[in-house]
């Protein structure tokens, strides 16, 4: 017993009271809880704990018992203290566990909404932005043919005059390999020609329209959409041949682009692109497209089906 009373900082003639005081100002000291806390060192002080009172509890009973009995009634007692300690520690261990796993969920939980409001920002930054160069424009609007110069990587070089001058500017576009595309989604060419808006007396304001092309880039673009659909129509078991001839190919892409535009045009073009590279025209929007029903009437009238 004399050990025990040394871990609780006792002597032999302690009693409850004081017994149960220190017990208190050491747990407090050394829980687990605490940064300063060592589980192992929170296990003894409970075991003395219950060892001390239950020697104290049982004087009376002790003084009729035998040497042996009393020795293996103290065994009894420390087999019981130390099984206390042990769940004592179990539930510590546990409320660490469950404090632990709401900290960590808090924490996953504010990084979703930190990366969410990311998101909400940058979408309003990007809104924003293209809000204020329309208003910019709105102030002296003015609009000419601009020509691409070059087609860099993720990026576009464009010139168009303003007033007695011609103005270069570069604008960021996206890419998949080597090739770039328009914000319509078409391949970029030095020579293409699209519409700009612009500020007059300032034409670093300015916005490329993509979907407003020159004659000449319509045949461009009107050939490649019917070079994708002869691509389409290649015979599997003969990759050198086609079930299509261009002329049936350029019927097909006339339509479609009177029919949906220049957006119709696109679909044809990206009809094997992976839905990854392109989420609005890509392989799996193909499928569905071609077998609308004004698809169907489109490859009627070119005598396709």
């Amino acid at each position: 017993m004399d050990k025990y009373y040394r871990i609780l900082g006792l002597g032999p003639e302690a009693q409850i009271d004081e017994v149960k005081k220190a017990y208190r100002k050491l747990a407090l000291k050394h829980h687990p809880d605490l940064k300063s806390g060592s589980e192992e060192q929170f296990k003894k002080i409970v075991e003395a704990y219950e060892m001390v009172c239950s020697h104290l509890n049982s004087k009376q009973e002790r003084r009729a018992m035998s040497s042996d009995e009393l020795a293996r009634f103290y065994e009894l007692l420390k087999k019981a203290a130390e099984e206390k300690a042990r769940e004592k520690a179990f539930e510590n261990a546990a409320r660490v566990r469950a404090k632990r796993a709401k900290e960590q969920e808090k924490s996953y939980r504010n990084a979703i909404y930190s990366f969410l409001g990311i998101l909400i920002f940058l979408g309003f930054a990007y809104k924003g932005y293209f809000w204020f160069i329309d208003w910019q424009i709105s102030k002296a609007p003015a609009e000419q043919i601009a020509t691409v110069t070059g087609v860099e990587r993720n990026r576009v070089v464009f010139e168009f005059p303003s007033g007695d001058s011609l103005v270069e500017y570069r604008n960021y576009v996206r890419g998949s390999g080597l090739r770039m595309y328009s914000s319509a989604g078409m391949p970029l060419k030095r020579g293409d020609e699209f519409r700009v808006l612009f500020r007059q007396d300032d034409p670093d304001y300015h916005k490329l329209d993509t979907y407003t092309i020159s004659s000449e880039t319509f045949n461009r673009y009107v050939d490649l959409a019917a070079s994708a659909l002869v691509r389409y129509h290649l015979d599997p078991l003969d990759p050198g041949t086609t079930t299509i001839k261009k002329s049936k190919a350029t019927c097909l892409a006339l339509l479609i682009y009177e029919s949906y535009g220049l957006e119709g045009l696109v679909k044809c073009y990206h009809f094997d692109t992976h839905p990854l590279e392109r989420f609005t025209a890509n392989s799996l929007t193909w499928s569905f497209f071609w077998k609308s029903d004004e698809m169907l009437k489109i490859r009627s009238a070119c005598g396709l089906d």
